[in-house]
């Protein structure tokens, strides 16, 4: 006959051990009850999703069918409005690229003829004036540079 022996320990503070073993069930039960949230949450996201296909489908079939209904649009109106759209999209690139407005050719020739006020033949004069003004005073101002090196050479006695 074979006996059974049965080990017994003493736990200095049971009480602890207990409180120990009571948290950590405590613990466990709140990870498996995440858990089964966790995957209830995802059935609904899947379910959900495929709700949002299966309407964004319809809603392309829905759009297709109301295009279908609606009047064809003549051959020349698509053109011109396609041309009108070109048109407008270069211009607003344009000006992007120039950094401003853009206007007509002869809008802006009959602004600047506005700003001058004068006859161009008149403003032509007026230029070849100005570079002779601006040579007489280049010629005026190496004079005085001479003059003023020859005050150095020559000191007043």
């Amino acid at each position: 006959m074979k006996y059974k022996m049965s080990v017994h320990a003493k736990i200095d503070e049971p009480l602890e051990l207990r409180k120990e073993i009571m948290e950590c069930a405590v613990i466990s039960t709140d990870a498996i009850n995440s858990e089964s949230n966790l995957k209830e949450l995802s059935k609904q996201k899947k379910k959900l999703m495929t709700q949002l296909k299966n309407n964004l489908t319809d809603l392309k079939k829905s759009v297709k069918q109301f295009e279908r209904l609606l009047p064809a649009i003549p051959q020349e109106e698509k053109m011109r409005a396609k041309r009108e759209e070109l048109r407008i999209l270069m211009q607003q690139e344009m000006a992007e690229e120039m950094g401003g407005q853009i206007k007509p050719v002869g809008q802006i020739k009959k602004e600047l003829d506005r700003i001058k006020g004068r006859d161009p033949k008149i403003l032509r004069k007026k230029v070849a004036n100005l570079s002779e003004r601006e040579d007489l005073r280049r010629n005026l101002d190496d004079i005085r540079g001479r003059l003023a090196k020859l005050k150095n050479l020559f000191p007043d006695k």
